[in-house]
């Protein structure tokens, strides 16, 4: 063998390596490891990916390394035009990938806006010179990756309000563990989970196992107040597998095993319980052919259930709204789409004057930024919701909401984004560090003591119009859950939670009578805050008048 063939078959035995090792995975051991099994490869890489004109290339270069290394001009020319070849075709179909991938998540986005005629600063790049009244669109962008803007109006109801933080929710459900060893809380598969027909929402999350032996804990609830509860896989709702779990007790191991193409983050998994039962809900994707390469879509729910002692798997490709208590549709996939709109006028205005919109950055948010699980107050429909500010900018202003269905999924189509354009003169443009701060001042000249001995103002949430809603912690607790106007168009809203009930604090700037004037109405028509807020104002009355009794 010449010098340039032992060189050649040299250059050939890292595929070959990497080829023996993906066959052996797929074939002796599915499901094991990180990778999905050769189907899953072949159809990502090879099918419908670059890997076929990267290994050409490749091959190519080992081609060309043959014929020089032997001095035969005419192998080496042919090297040589392989080369050329191979690297004007992955050129080819390398640029434009990260395109191709913006106009298929962007494709599903719609920019709304008040007054198509007159849209706001931030929509400028994506309308200018855009084609009006074309393809179902108000304007269409024309950009080589272009937008849609449409009328339309951020609904003034809102969403109904959270019983407490996440925060509080990651502390609470902790304390729920510890009385089985080698099971934990994950505590990324935290979920808000809102109430329905008038009860109340409760946070979620899944006690997992680990090891070769502990399979999966069960779930814990809380409602925002008191200790949280569980439901456990035991007796009837036994099971043998976990997250966490390794070998046989490996429940990732046994998903990519039956499902070799559908992935999942663990962000995206939560759980609730059903009576006594726990199901654990695992929304999913699949890698789909689009343009010459793969993007990642929707696949369905994977609901996990025990049987005395055995898994039990449903899956499921479509899910109705409302057809499980939480979210579907992945919220890893939401944030995808969500960044991805920056897309939608164009590379340039992407790259270089920064188009788009992102979550805000503010430490009011205590980390919680984005994709906010809430329940539309209109439709009843779960929603996940973003305020967003400006990309690129250092601004904590919110100009515009993105809303995605999260009750409902499709297996193989993205749900439509929604974004929600703000006018420059809308009073729902808030700046979250304002917000925070006027909470804070009214705290201190309100409700003293709140802060001072040790409360920690966490998580603003949207409610509805301008007005938010946040929460005071003691020690982890949720003690307090304030609700502010950003414009001061509706008194602040103080209320402290313990087990027991609710009691109400004064608006700011108004003395305890002025404050609730309701309390000369009808009390059949009051809401248990206002009659808190009564007997409070009636007690303290009472005490002041029983202070001011004359001497005998």
């Amino acid at each position: 063998m010449s010098y340039g063939a032992r060189v050649f078959a040299v250059w050939l035995v890292p595929p070959a390596l990497i080829g023996l090792f993906w066959l052996v995975c797929a074939l002796l051991a599915p499901g094991f490891g990180t990778q999905n099994g050769l189907r899953a490869w072949f159809f990502n890489v090879i099918e419908h990916g670059s890997g076929l004109w990267w290994a050409l290339a490749y091959v190519a270069v080992g081609v060309l390394a043959y014929g020089v290394t032997d001095s035969l001009s005419a192998l080496s020319g042919i090297g040589v035009l392989l080369l050329v070849v191979a690297v004007v075709g992955v050129g080819v179909f390398l640029y434009g990938l990260d395109k191709n991938e913006g106009r298929y998540y962007a494709g599903a986005a719609t920019f709304y806006v008040h007054d198509p005629g007159h849209v706001p600063g931030s929509v400028h790049l994506l309308a200018d010179g855009g084609a009006h009244n074309s393809d179902g669109c108000a304007i269409k962008g024309r950009h080589d990756v272009y937008g849609c803007i449409k009328q339309g109006d951020l609904s003034p109801a809102g969403w109904d309000p959270r019983v407490g933080s996440l925060d509080g929710a990651q502390i609470a459900l902790s304390r729920a563990t510890g009385d089985v060893q080698a099971v934990s809380l994950r505590t990324e598969t935290i979920t808000y989970l809102n109430g329905k027909d008038g009860a109340s929402g409760a946070w979620s999350g899944v006690l997992d196992g680990s090891g070769i032996d502990v399979p999966l804990g069960g779930v814990a609830q809380w409602t925002g107040q008191g200790n949280a509860t569980e439901c456990n896989f035991t007796g009837d709702y036994g099971i043998d597998r976990a997250f966490g779990g390794a070998r046989k007790n490996s429940l990732n191991n046994l998903l990519k095993e039956k499902y070799p193409l559908l992935g999942f983050e663990m962000g995206d998994v939560w759980g609730y319980c059903d009576g006594k039962e726990p199901v654990v809900a695992i929304p999913v994707t699949e890698p789909v052919a689009w343009t010459h390469r793969t993007v990642t879509a929707p696949a369905g729910v994977i609901t996990v259930r025990g049987d005395h002692g055995h898994i039990k798997l449903d899956y499921q490709r479509d899910v109705a709204a409302g057809a499980l208590p939480g979210p579907v549709y992945p919220k890893s996939l939401t944030a995808y789409q969500r960044a991805e709109d920056k897309w939608a006028a164009g590379r340039e205005n992407m790259n270089r004057n920064h188009f788009g919109f992102d979550p805000a950055t503010s430490g009011a948010q205590s980390g919680n930024v984005s994709e906010y699980l809430l329940r539309d107050k209109t439709t009843g429909r779960l929603q996940w919701v973003t305020p967003m500010t400006l990309r690129g900018s250092t601004s904590e202003l919110f100009v515009a909401y993105s809303i995605t269905p999260a009750d409902e999924v499709h297996r193989g189509n993205p749900n439509p984004q929604s974004v929600y354009v703000l006018d420059d003169n809308d009073p729902r443009r808030i700046n979250i560090d304002n917000l925070d701060a006027d909470a804070r001042s009214w705290l201190a000249t309100n409700a003293g003591t709140v802060m001072s001995n040790g409360g920690k103002l966490v998580e603003f949430t949207p409610i509805d119009g301008d007005t938010w809603r946040g929460f005071v912690e003691f020690n982890g607790r949720v003690a307090y859950r304030v609700d502010i106007s950003a414009s001061h168009k509706s008194p602040v809203q103080l209320v402290k939670l313990d087990d027991t009930g609710a009691a109400a604090l004064a608006a700011p700037g108004q003395s305890p009578a002025a404050a609730n004037a309701d309390c000369a109405k009808d009390l059949a028509g009051l809401t248990p805050a206002q009659l808190a807020q009564c007997a409070k104002v009636f007690v303290d009355e009472l005490a002041n008048r029983q202070g001011q009794q004359p001497p005998r």
